[in-house]
């Protein structure tokens, strides 16, 4: 039997008619990294956040949101290099991917922190049009430039998740500039 993760890696016919356009597609990632429509944009889930907050676990919480956005960055770092060329390869196990502890250091290190993700996010905008969606990364395990950005919106859309959960428990939501309620 397939293994799960092949079996879902395994190319359907698409029928005729029914294929998206190149535009189409770019345009569907650059919503998925950036949210739209029922999604708040990504860049500004950790907006105005108070760096002591953001180092803060609720009960029951396996993180704090410091946390979790360096193990955005981590992976989002990870994922940008890989698009380029680069032959980068994955930690050896699951915590190596969560770097540093729950807090800051000070307001100065969370604002760094922000400001490197929001900055991944731009290049992961970039990285769209850089070339060919369709593109085979050799170094990747095969995995086209698609696969890559759609991997790294998905993964970045479950995190802000807890994110966005987390500072409704600290009460910390939403951002100036508003949430997800209308």
């Amino acid at each position: 039997m397939t293994d799960p993760e092949t079996r879902v890696r395994q190319q359907r016919p698409v029928p005729a008619g029914d294929s998206p356009g190149a535009a189409d597609i770019a345009a569907a990632l650059r919503d998925a990294l950036h949210g739209t429509g029922q999604f708040v944009d990504a860049g500004r889930v950790l907006d105005a956040l108070d760096w002591r907050v953001a180092g803060e676990k609720p009960p029951g919480a396996e993180h704090s949101i410091r946390r979790i956005a360096a193990h955005l960055v981590f992976w989002q770092d990870l994922y940008l290099e890989r698009l380029a060329g680069a032959e980068r390869p994955s930690p050896p196990h699951d915590a190596a991917g969560w770097p540093g502890g729950d807090t800051a250091r000070d307001e100065r290190d969370w604002k760094a922190l922000v400001a490197r993700f929001t900055d991944g996010l731009a290049r992961a905008a970039t990285a769209i049009d850089a070339a060919p969606l369709g593109l085979t990364l050799p170094r990747w395990g095969g995995r086209t430039r698609f696969a890559g950005l759609n991997g790294l919106a998905l993964h970045n859309a479950y995190h802000l998740g807890q994110v966005v959960a987390l500072r409704r428990m600290l009460g910390a939501w939403p951002p100036p500039g508003g949430g997800d309620s209308w």
